[in-house]
């Protein structure tokens, strides 16, 4: 069975903070007030798989509507590498660092 080739990665340039807690209900709540995001998940490693796919989906967004690079200038962003012409496979690696108001959960992911 042959494997499907992975899609290239796009390395962004430049980080994003997140704002964690638990809300009363029991799940973890996000949000980034740069990008004026919200996310919730039941747990903190959904949470942080979330945040990715998130960023991921919407800088596909912004590259399909000819409005990457403007968003990315207007939050000092750069692109570590061109990216591919078949851009509809690829896949943004933006780091993000996430805080949480209970203290003990932190992530900081590259």
């Amino acid at each position: 069975m042959a494997r499907s080739a992975m899609p290239p990665i796009v390395h962004v340039k430049g980080r994003v903070e997140w704002k964690a807690r638990r809300a009363k209900g029991g799940n973890w709540v996000a949000i980034c007030d740069p990008l004026k995001l919200t996310l919730q998940a039941q747990t903190w490693a959904d949470l942080m798989e979330d945040i990715a796919l998130t960023l991921n989906a919407m800088l596909k967004d912004l590259l399909v509507s000819n409005e990457l690079n403007r968003f990315m200038k207007e939050h000092g962003w750069k692109l570590a590498q061109a990216i591919p012409d078949s851009e509809a496979d690829v896949r943004f690696d933006l780091p993000y660092e996430v805080m949480s108001s209970h203290g003990s959960q932190r992530a900081l992911c590259q």
